[in-house]
């Protein structure tokens, strides 16, 4: 299955994790969030193990109704202009707009526990909307 097509089940699947008290067909506006956390810091590589116990700790708790981590390439620049590749995890959160401070506070709290120079956030509308059976036997 392309990368590309599984976004769609992605969202829905979050979506539902997301919306789960809202009734069937209501369609609500959240904001799409994306942090993108590299994985190389002053003091060395980042391990799978305190990326995990991050979540875990920061994540989790401050969206207990869920997120999704995907692996990329990070390509940007320095402070010192120079070009940097890095492993890099970004984190996508669908949440409403007022929860814009708290992906902030998770960004602050990577790039001070991790030594990184930034972390970039995107933000962009969402529009998520749970299909699911009306009385839970649909096959």
């Amino acid at each position: 299955m392309d990368k590309r097509s599984t976004w769609p089940l992605l969202l829905l699947i979050l979506g539902g994790a997301l919306l789960s008290g809202c009734a069937a067909g209501e369609v609500q506006a959240y904001r799409e969030y994306k942090l993108f956390c590299g994985m190389s810091s002053r003091n060395g590589e980042v391990s799978e193990a305190a990326w995990r116990r991050f979540c875990e700790r920061c994540v989790a708790a401050a969206f207990p109704d869920g997120y999704t981590v995907f692996d990329a390439a990070g390509c940007w620049r320095t402070e010192s202009g120079a070009a940097a590749n890095e492993r890099t995890k970004v984190i996508l959160i669908v949440a409403p707009a007022a929860d814009r401070d708290k992906v902030l506070a998770v960004a602050k709290r990577y790039r001070e526990e991790f030594g990184q120079e930034s972390v970039l956030i995107s933000a962009s509308a969402a529009e998520m909307e749970v299909v699911r059976a009306a009385d839970g036997n649909e096959k």
